[in-house]
């Protein structure tokens, strides 16, 4: 792992000034005025962005790196203060301070607490545990950007995108804080273009198999047509633009469409037969309310993107964990991190 301390002092000669940004374009003599819209469209949102970003970064920080260690005071992992406040109240942990000789008795700023019984099945967990997985457990985390150490506002990222992850079973929802780190703003913004490109190419592959499979493509697109609704509106727009072009017997059809669908929308009875009886003429206002209609309607077949996706893995244990593994390797190669937490490993179990 690399210290952030040793990597500071070579920190802004690494990273190239980012070419959307008007100070880049600044250096180079050239005025924010001549440069393309796309560019300019590009410096607002930075703008924008950066606006924003105390309002959507963390308020805490994400690690208090408390220490909780077994009865003879032997190092489990770093917990949050909340829950290590929670094992205080509950009276069956109690504060301490490490182990004399230990590792851990080391670093001065180190708060313990010690639980005050034999939790089930320590040994055994222990012995499944890899030596990467129990270093990452009980080492402190740094509350910095993985990618560059930033130390300012930062935001919880998760991995596996949440779409999916919230869609997993339980077993592996409440044992994936492995998966979520600390990205600032910028980082965040880079990986999330690269994720949701990911996730649009995975999730169109999947659907176009289903297709292939199944030869139905109704579920595919979120909303449809309502054939009906689509022949009122062209029932109005002919009435508004070709009246007296159109035989007279095709006025009479499309009127009636029109007046059927108006009735229809009627909640008061009496304006409902006014409609209908045709004894009035249709009015500029309702033939613009049929031509405005909205003739795409929500398709209740339709299945989410991040539902195809997880549905996919069939709760296949093997398939899920080769899924979670699969986005380890992409936030890796996208975000190239040089500050992940002690012992964080792609191959560490799910």
């Amino acid at each position: 792992q690399q210290s952030k301390d040793d990597d500071d002092a070579n920190k802004k000669e690494d990273e190239p000034t980012s070419p959307d940004s008007a100070s880049f374009y600044n250096q180079l003599g050239i005025s924010e005025e001549d440069l393309p819209s796309h560019i300019r469209r590009d410096i607002h949102k930075q703008r924008k962005r950066k606006s924003k970003e105390a309002m959507i970064s963390m308020k805490t920080k994400m690690y208090d790196n408390i220490h909780m260690l077994d009865e003879d005071r032997e190092p489990l992992c770093t917990i949050s203060m909340k829950k290590a406040n929670w094992y205080i109240r509950k009276n069956i942990a109690e504060w301490t301070s490490p182990k004399e000789g230990s590792e851990l008795s080391k670093d001065k700023d180190a708060k313990c607490i010690r639980l005050l019984f034999t939790h089930n099945g320590a040994n055994e967990d222990e012995h499944k545990k890899s030596s990467s997985e129990k270093l990452y457990l009980r080492s402190a985390k740094q509350n910095i950007c993985v990618s560059c150490g930033s130390d300012g506002h930062h935001i919880r990222h998760y991995i596996v995108p949440y779409a999916y992850r919230s869609l997993l079973p339980d077993d592996y929802k409440s044992h994936m804080s492995h998966d979520i780190v600390i990205l600032c703003p910028d980082c965040h913004v880079r990986c999330e273009r690269s994720t949701k490109k990911r996730m649009k190419r995975m999730e169109s592959d999947l659907r176009m198999k289903m297709v292939t499979t199944d030869g139905d493509d109704a579920f595919c697109s979120p909303v449809i047509e309502d054939a009906h609704l689509y022949h009122v509106r062209s029932c109005a727009i002919a009435l508004v633009r070709w009246k007296d072009t159109i035989p007279e017997e095709k006025v009479e059809e499309y009127e009636n469409e029109v007046r059927s669908y108006l009735a229809d929308c009627c909640k008061i009875e009496e304006e409902k037969e006014t409609i209908l009886t045709g004894n009035e003429s249709l009015t500029k206002a309702q033939l613009q309310k049929a031509c405005s209609v909205k003739y795409r309607v929500k398709n209740p077949r339709y299945v989410p993107g991040s539902e195809v996706v997880v549905r996919s893995l069939n709760d296949d244990r093997k398939k899920i964990e080769e899924f979670i593994v699969d986005w380890r390797k992409h936030f890796m190669t996208v975000v190239d991190p040089k500050y992940m937490p002690t012992g964080w490993r792609v191959d560490n179990p799910v």
